[in-house]
């Protein structure tokens, strides 16, 4: 099976945040954004939501750090999951995430598993902003160029003031 990862279009997302009410169903069987594993914060003066999800890194920070190992690789998918037998929540992932993608709900971490390789939040996303794409593909190359071009633009524009 060919690697596969969420990319996420900052230009085309509405912020409507249907991939928060989608992950929050599918995960917790609730209609529930404070239980969803993906967040969209806005900065309603400029109309911009953001989605925040688990960019699954390699080597992933909250696994490397979780002192109880129950963060591990899942073989099929690549996603980093957690075991909710072994934490303990300790939030040693949280503080660890550099995307601030994961966090403690019911005395144990959550965050995006990838649906076990159909995530939700890319189903549901009618703008088409989140996309669960082939990282083999050759116009991944473009796709990578653009998001490094945004993410230098959100920062510019985040740390430029309000």
């Amino acid at each position: 099976m060919a690697q596969r990862a969420l990319f996420l279009d900052l230009e085309t997302c509405t912020g409507c945040r249907a991939c928060m009410v989608a992950c929050s169903a599918t995960k917790e069987n609730l209609f529930s954004m404070n239980k969803s594993r993906i967040w969209v914060p806005k900065k309603e003066g400029i109309c911009l939501g953001v989605p925040i999800i688990c960019e699954q890194c390699d080597p992933a920070p909250c696994m490397v750090v979780c002192p109880m190992k129950a963060i591990s690789r899942h073989a099929r998918t690549g996603s980093v999951v957690v075991d909710r037998d072994k934490c303990i929540a300790c939030k040693e992932c949280v503080w660890a995430c550099p995307f601030g993608a994961i966090n403690v709900q019911g005395g144990v971490a959550v965050k995006c598993d990838l649906c076990d390789g159909e995530p939700a939040c890319a189903e549901v996303c009618i703008p088409g902003a989140i996309k669960y794409l082939d990282l083999e593909r050759p116009y991944m190359q473009k796709k990578w160029k653009s998001l490094e071009r945004r993410v230098d633009a959100l920062s510019a524009l985040f740390s430029g003031g309000s």
